[in-house]
C-alpha cells in the first residue's frame, strides 16, 4: 500500500499514484469508453473510435486543479488528518486561497459521491431518526427558531450508515417525505416523542424514546444518531466557522468520514479526486 508521505516530495510518484487510481488497469476514452488509443506528441491521447483528445485527468476533479500534483498529495494528506486550511499554509508551498480551492474541490467530490450513495442506499431494518442544529452562538432567539443556524435531519441505520438532510422545518410535512423517499416500509423506527413522527407506526414498528434528566428511560436509545451529532459538531469546531454557502459540502464530508471511518480515507479520497465529474462528456 502506497504511503502518502512517500508521494509528497515526488511529482513522478504522485502522478503514477493518481494515474493508477483513475485508470486502474488500462486507459480508455473518458467519452466513449473505447480502449484503443493513440499517444500524441504533447503526451495526451486520442481515441481511435471517436477521435476525442484527452490527458490522464481530463474530466476529473483532479483535472480542475492547476498546481503541482505532489502538492495535491500533500494537501490531501493533511486534509485527511483534519488539518484546517488556516493552519496548512505553514506546511505547503501554495497560497492560502489555493488551499481553499483544493479543499472545495475535494469536498465537492465527496459530496457528489455521498449523494450517489444515498440514491443507491437500501435503508431498512432498525433506523434511528433525529434532528439537530448546527452553528455557533448568535445573539437573539435561541433553540429551534434561532437565526443563522442550520437545521439537519439524520437517519442512522443501526450497524450501517448515517444519512443527513438539511431541512427548513422539523414539521411532519418536511420530515415524512424524506422518510418515504429513502426508507423501505416495515422497519423498526426509533425516535424521540416529537409529534412529526406520529405516523411512523403506519410504516412499521415505532419505538418512542422518552428522556428523564437528559437520559433515555428504559433500554431503548438513540445513541447511534446522537453519537454522530457529537462526532460532527466536534469535527466542525476546529474549522473556526463554516461558510454558509458551503455548509452542505462540510456536512457531507463529515457524513462520509463517519460512514467510512474504518477504511483508508487517503485512498478513498484519491479515488474520488480521480473520478469523472458527474455529467462529464
Amino acid at each position: 500500500m502506497t504511503k502518502p508521505q512517500s508521494l509528497i516530495n515526488s511529482v513522478r510518484k504522485s502522478y503514477t499514484f493518481f494515474k493508477q487510481c483513475h485508470w486502474q488497469k488500462r486507459r480508455h476514452c473518458p467519452r466513449c469508453k473505447y480502449g484503443v488509443l493513440w499517444k500524441l506528441k504533447d503526451n495526451r491521447f486520442k481515441c481511435k473510435r471517436c477521435a476525442y483528445k484527452f490527458s490522464d485527468f481530463t474530466g476529473t476533479y483532479l483535472g480542475k486543479l492547476n498546481i503541482p500534483i505532489n502538492e495535491v498529495c500533500h494537501i490531501l494528506y493533511l486534509f485527511v488528518l483534519g488539518v484546517p486550511a488556516h493552519r496548512m499554509w505553514q506546511y505547503v508551498e501554495v497560497s492560502h486561497n489555493t488551499i481553499h480551492r483544493v479543499f472545495t474541490v475535494i469536498r465537492q467530490a465527496i459530496y457528489d459521491k455521498a449523494i450517489y450513495e444515498l440514491k443507491e442506499a437500501n435503508i431498512s431494518g432498525e433506523i434511528e431518526m433525529d434532528e439537530t442544529m448546527f452553528g455557533g452562538k448568535h445573539a437573539g432567539k435561541r433553540g429551534w427558531g434561532a437565526s443563522g443556524k442550520h437545521m439537519i435531519f439524520g437517519l442512522y441505520q443501526r450497524n450501517g450508515k448515517v444519512f443527513t438532510f438539511p431541512i427548513s422545518s422539523r414539521n411532519k410535512e418536511t420530515l415524512m417525505p424524506i422518510v418515504e423517499n429513502h426508507i423501505k416500509p416495515g422497519g423498526l423506527y426509533y425516535t424521540d416523542d416529537w409529534h412529526a413522527y406520529s405516523s411512523l407506526s403506519i410504516r412499521g414498528n415505532h419505538v418512542v424514546i422518552r428522556k428523564e434528566k437528559g437520559r433515555p428511560k428504559g433500554r431503548n436509545h438513540l445513541n447511534g444518531i446522537e453519537g454522530f451529532w457529537s462526532f460532527a459538531k466536534n469535527w466542525l469546531y476546529q474549522y473556526r466557522g463554516v461558510p454558509k454557502h458551503h455548509f452542505h459540502l462540510y456536512l457531507k464530508e463529515i457524513e462520509f468520514r463517519f460512514n467510512h471511518r474504518t477504511e483508508n480515507l487517503f485512498l478513498l479520497f484519491a479515488n474520488l479526486l480521480t473520478s469523472l465529474v458527474p455529467n462529464y462528456g
